[in-house]
């Protein structure tokens, strides 16, 4: 029996050196490859700039490539430790040695066809980023949806096809005979005298193998596995895509593919409109249906009153989005549970509004949103996960800024890489995306970094110091991260102590110190947002600078009932404003994030035509709030909004904006639900002009060549 054991291992030695010499020549490949990309795409003028950051991306790209053929690797590893077991008994042994016999058989067909999917999907790779400007995405599957023929003579007409075919068979004979050569050839060694080694021992050789090769599938030992967030390493977009391969790029778009259920008319169709789009504009501007105009996206089409301030000042406007900044935490301030901290002070200099919803319940939701300044679709699927992903939106503020004369930067405090929300961001036109590697270098180095990136006080010094030295007006757009799991602190923090009210802890879901480690978390957001305001106000920027604040999100850690819908979405609007144009708006008003961007055209643009859907929150009549999840609220009350209206759901308050409760389906409780379906088909129209718009400047583009 240990002769059997020592030729099971011996063999199964040999089949491990001659896969990873298979690994070997792959990642070598992979290496040429990435060259090859580079030399073909890269514009030198920029890369001399960053020239670390290009040997950082070629060693991150191998890390990507390597997971892919640990992938690859699992399945022959995985047969390796099934079979190791069976070695126990004697009886076994003809199986095992006619196993033995034919698993060479079965390695040469199995990483011949592997490793030329992962070839084919490079080569796909490589042509799609010719004709996008990014790696493979969910707008590959457009090849099937949309007019194949007419894109195979695209594809014809601008790439040598032939070639690449015949370049595939080449490949594919010369793949066969070397892995037929490397799996068949060679003499058989074992560095161990494999007739001593112990069962036990045995076994746990094979275990290891495959959890190290799991390892190694994952591409990291860190908190979360090597994904296409990692590939935010520098200020160069291009060298962030260089980092990537085409294969991770493609199971990443068959994942996002598979969560999408929508079609473009999807919310048109669920709220009674079909195809009568012009009918959901009538509803939603409250105009006759024969005053629609023939492009019925000119009602989004507005402009901002001359204001002579703002001719003078060019303020620079800051939109900060705080992680899980939610508002219904306010109701519990007290002196001993002080959430806020000075952050409560420059609530009650300024203005605010906590009867506001957030665009969707998930970060990249409404962060996309706020990019283009519209609401989610209950509907849809997220923007940067969707074929929306490379359409530019005429709402966006970057946009609308940038005409404006000014300059639009995107600050992630992280890696921006992230659910690719910078490919995003660029798509919108703001000039620059900014995450942890840009804030390190303009910092001189960060003393402390958390799981998800930057501390906030980080990404608020560094913002700081960068508004202070710009020589022309901008528009920021930034995100923190510090308020998000695993709940970590920089150790220089004083936490002060919280002692949470009895009430509140009644109505927990999570154990108590989870909930003390979220709340802490909350309390060093404000703290470092209630500063960095000071700041700004003790500077020389205080009378050139417009700061709104809102969160992604709330949190949920109690047990909202049915009847907490405004509580449960709510996340604060704060608006500063220099003292020159200061006034306050009705903190009793209802308001949602698409509203965020006309209310600051109109207070830093003069004369300046924007697109929105929202409207500006210091009007003083007209205001609802609405979010994702079917929900349209204003005074009176609100609705859930269904596909007919016999099921919606329409609510009253009890209290003082309080709790929602079933109440009578008044006219105006009517007139709201018709304000939300028509809303949602709006956008399902906008959308799709937005992306057919775009599709047609591709294939226009690419025709001109």
């Amino acid at each position: 029996m240990e002769t059997s054991r020592a030729r099971w291992l011996n063999q199964s030695w040999l089949y491990l050196k001659r896969i990873l010499i298979v690994n070997a020549v792959f990642l070598f490949i992979g290496f040429l490859w990435r060259a090859a990309f580079l030399l073909t795409y890269g514009k030198t003028q920029e890369l001399t700039q960053v020239q670390n950051d290009v040997y950082k991306a070629f060693f991150l790209g191998a890390r990507f490539d390597g997971t892919v053929l640990f992938y690859i690797n699992s399945i022959p590893f995985l047969i390796l430790l099934f079979l190791s077991p069976l070695t126990v008994s004697k009886l076994l042994e003809p199986f095992l040695n006619k196993v033995f016999s034919r698993f060479t058989r079965f390695l040469i067909p199995y990483y011949t066809v592997m490793l030329l999917i992962v070839t084919f999907i490079s080569a796909v790779d490589f042509g799609f980023y010719s004709f996008y400007q990014d790696r493979i995405n969910v707008l590959i599957f457009g090849f099937f949806t949309d007019d194949t023929v007419a894109l195979i003579k695209t594809i014809w007409r601008n790439y040598p096809i032939i070639w690449i075919f015949l370049g595939l068979g080449a490949f594919t004979y010369s793949l066969w005979k070397g892995l037929k050569i490397n799996f068949t050839q060679g003499r058989e060694w074992l560095p161990l005298r494999a007739q001593k080694v112990s069962y036990p021992v045995f076994i746990l050789f094979f275990f290891v193998l495959f959890v190290l090769n799991g390892i190694g599938a994952r591409g990291s030992l860190a908190l979360f596995p090597l994904s296409e967030m990692d590939t935010g390493i520098s200020k160069s977009i291009f060298v962030n895509h260089l980092c990537f391969n085409g294969t991770r790029a493609f199971a990443r778009a068959i994942e996002l593919k598979s969560l999408q259920t929508s079609k473009w008319d999807s919310n048109l169709r669920h709220y009674g409109y079909g195809e009568n789009y012009r009918q959901a504009f009538a509803d939603y501007y409250q105009i006759p249906i024969e005053k629609v105009p023939e492009d019925p996206l000119e009602l989004l089409r507005h402009r901002t009153p001359k204001n002579e301030w703002a001719e003078k000042t060019r303020p620079h406007v800051i939109l900060l989005t705080m992680e899980s900044l939610g508002a219904y935490w306010f109701r519990y301030q007290h002196e001993n549970f002080d959430l806020l901290g000075d952050f409560k002070k420059h609530l009650q200099e300024d203005t605010f509004l906590t009867h506001f919803l957030s665009s969707t319940n998930a970060t990249i939701g409404s962060l996309s949103c706020l990019m283009i300044g519209a609401p989610q679709r209950p509907i849809s699927e997220f923007l940067t996960e969707s074929d929306y992903l490379q359409v530019p939106f005429r709402s966006s503020p970057a946009r609308t800024f940038k005409k404006a004369g000014y300059k639009a930067r995107f600050l992630y405090g992280g890696n921006p890489g992230w659910r690719e929300v910078n490919k995003f961001a660029l798509m919108q036109d703001f000039d620059t995306v900014e995450g942890e590697s840009e804030m390190s270098e303009g910092l001189g180095g960060l003393k402390e970094k958390h799981d998800w990136g930057v501390y906030d006080e980080d990404l608020f010094e560094y913002l700081f110091k960068t508004l202070s030295e710009s020589k022309e007006p901008q528009f920021v757009l930034a995100m923190t991260t510090a308020n998000h799991p695993p709940y970590q602190l920089p150790s220089t923090y004083k936490l002060p102590t919280l002692q949470v009210p009895e009430e509140l802890k009644g109505r927990l879901i999570v154990d108590a110190e989870l909930a003390q480690k979220r709340f802490a978390t909350y309390r060093y957001s404000t703290d470092k947002l209630a500063e960095f305001l000071t700041k700004v106000k003790n500077s020389s920027l205080k009378d050139k600078v417009i700061i709104a604040v809102t969160g992604d999100h709330t949190f949920w850690i109690v047990n909202f009932t049915e009847q907490e819908l405004l509580q449960k979405g709510s996340v604060p609007f704060y608006i500063y404003l220099p003292s020159a144009i200061r006034h306050k708006m009705d903190t009793e008003s209802f308001g949602s994030q698409a509203d965020i961007a006309p209310t600051l055209y109109n207070k830093a643009l003069s004369n300046q035509e924007y697109y929105s859907l929202g409207r500006d929150l210091f009007s003083p009549s007209g205001d609802f709030a609405v979010n994702a999840s079917n929900f349209i609220v204003d005074r009176s009350g609100g609705v859930l909004a269904a596909g007919s209206a016999a099921e919606d759901t329409a609510l009253n308050w009890e209290g003082t904006y309080d709790r929602l409760i079933p109440g009578e389906s008044t006219d105006h409780k009517k007139s709201l639900s018709v304000k939300y379906k028509s809303l949602m088909g709006v956008l399902d129209y906008y959308f799709m002009k937005e992306k057919k718009d775009k599709k047609g400047s591709l294939q226009h583009a690419d025709s001109g060549r």
